[in-house]
């Protein structure tokens, strides 16, 4: 399949998000000055190189200047605005941002796409909430359960009292 290139939203003529998840630079003239005076420079065409933040892969737009998730612009560019939706990436890679790993959905369906991966959400398993509920049938108290599963008194106290993992039966 070939590479398509669109304008990215709010950078129209300036940059392009690819079909293949790769951000480019376009070719412009950019007007500046400095103590000297005025003067134009040409901008030559360029891929952008991202950096990573966390597991993301991001780059930093100009004019106006600000950094941006990769798998969020290319989204953006041929699908629209995300309108409260997440990006979730199909094959469960967060650096694979070509647009046919990608898609919007609900945070509950990145929580679930993320157990479907085999992954933990934050530190915790499906099994391992279903054993923290295990726990505390027996009486385990939430500081002992923390200390077993790797995680703070506080995370075992949500379970308990429904506040996360609610919608795990």
């Amino acid at each position: 399949m070939d590479e398509i290139w669109k304008d990215i939203p709010g950078y129209e003529g300036k940059y392009q998000a690819s079909s293949e998840g790769r951000i480019k630079s376009l070719e412009r003239v950019i007007h500046s000055s400095n103590q000297n005076g005025e003067f134009d420079y040409l901008l030559k065409e360029r891929i952008l190189r991202p950096g990573n933040r966390g597991n993301y892969l991001m780059v930093v737009l100009n004019d106006p200047r600000q950094t941006f998730a990769v798998h969020h612009l290319v989204m953006a560019s041929f699908v629209g605005e995300r309108d409260g939706m997440y990006v979730l990436h199909a094959n469960g890679d967060p650096k694979d941002n070509r647009l046919m790993n990608l898609r919007y959905d609900t945070q509950t369906e990145n929580v679930y796409d993320v157990y479907r991966q085999g992954k933990a959400w934050k530190k915790l398993t499906t099994d391992d909430v279903e054993g923290i509920r295990f726990g505390l049938f027996c009486g385990f108290t939430c500081t002992r359960l923390g200390e077993m599963y790797g995680v703070g008194h506080q995370a075992i106290s949500k379970i308990k009292n429904g506040d996360r993992y609610a919608w795990l039966k």
